[in-house]
């Protein structure tokens, strides 16, 4: 036989042994994904649940010692699950947390968008979402998901029980996307016939601050069938409000673009005082081609599900807002 033929006959051996090893190891996970899962966590008692959790986190440990062949084990699993909704969404936590590569991103998303969210916390769901905005991947249609979930509000222990309510879970998830995608998902979302609905996707556009959302919100006109919460955030928005500039101020216009490039690490020891130098500083120096690179650094204060990913994106829409006023951006959309 030749050196040729020798090689080739390896390279068979090898294919059939790796195949060979990927369809024993998606054996055992197969068999243990079906003694494992098909229940829905609600209809569960708590010794039940406890049951479940044990056996669950022996799927995992399983899934884990089997690396990367295991891992598409479970992807395919999830490609061809369409009963157990469960498994769907523990399945995409699972691969977000052992895979960090991409390779399962669409199957994490797909596993939350058919995954049904009576089965899980909103929080956990948010938080999944935001593992893959991270990674650059449009949760666009999985965010809308959850806007027309029902019962959303959870509270969140570990930040002393804050209320994570169907505004706060949007504007994570719609905060953590590029701006023009917030747009392109919530403008159709003006027209719903969800009142909350309705009224979430008119406060999160009027905090987006784009052209886009400008124009549709003008498009609007009185909003007589939104909330006085809507009415007012919009109003507030679209309504040119006079900004104190000081000059000089105390950074250059570079070093403010570095320390947004930053975020969401921020200098130490910042009290009052520095905190509107660097406010000014901003109004002081930056122009209308600036708007992006402040949107960018909002994006990025989006680190979790947290009251602190909140205030950060408020804060920053705050200092967006006020520079839009200090460049009388987008006038055409808003009245002085």
């Amino acid at each position: 036989m030749s050196k040729t033929a020798l090689v080739a006959c390896g390279i068979a051996v090898l294919a059939v042994s790796v195949a060979g090893f990927a369809q024993d190891a998606c054996s055992s996970i197969n068999t243990a994904k079906a003694q494992t899962y098909g229940f829905h966590p609600a209809t569960l008692t708590k010794a039940e649940r406890d049951q479940k959790s044990k056996q669950m986190d022996a799927f995992w440990n399983l899934v884990q010692s089997g690396g990367k062949p295991a891992l598409a084990c479970v992807r395919q699993l999830m490609a061809k699950e369409s009963a157990d909704t469960y498994f769907l969404f523990d399945g995409a936590s699972l691969l977000a947390n052992f895979d960090k590569s991409g390779a399962s991103d669409q199957s994490i998303l797909d596993g939350l968008l058919r995954s049904n969210m009576k089965d899980v916390a909103p929080d956990g769901y948010i938080y999944l979402c935001l593992q893959l905005s991270k990674r650059n991947v449009d949760i666009g249609p999985a965010a809308n998901k959850y806007l027309h979930a029902e019962n959303v509000t959870v509270y969140l222990p570990q930040h002393g029980a804050y209320k994570l309510d169907r505004l706060r879970g949007a504007i994570l998830l719609y905060g953590s996307l590029k701006p023009n995608l917030v747009d392109k998902y919530l403008i159709p979302e003006l027209s719903s016939s969800d009142p909350e609905v309705r009224d979430t996707a008119a406060v999160v556009l009027s905090l987006n601050l784009t052209e886009g959302s400008f124009k549709a919100l003008t498009s609007l006109g009185e909003m007589e069938n939104f909330s006085k919460e809507a009415r007012e955030s919009v109003a507030y928005s679209k309504t040119w409000h006079q900004i104190q500039v000081v000059k000089p101020p105390k950074y250059t216009r570079q070093e403010m673009l570095d320390k947004l490039a930053r975020l969401p690490t921020m200098d130490e020891n910042i009290d009052d005082s520095e905190d509107k130098a660097l406010d000014n500083s901003i109004y002081a120096t930056f122009t209308a081609a600036d708007l992006d690179a402040v949107r960018d650094g909002r994006r990025k204060m989006i680190t979790g599900v947290s009251n602190e990913a909140v205030e950060g994106y408020d804060e920053m829409s705050r200092i967006l807002l006020n520079l839009i006023n200090v460049v009388d951006a987008y006038s055409q959309y808003r009245t002085h």
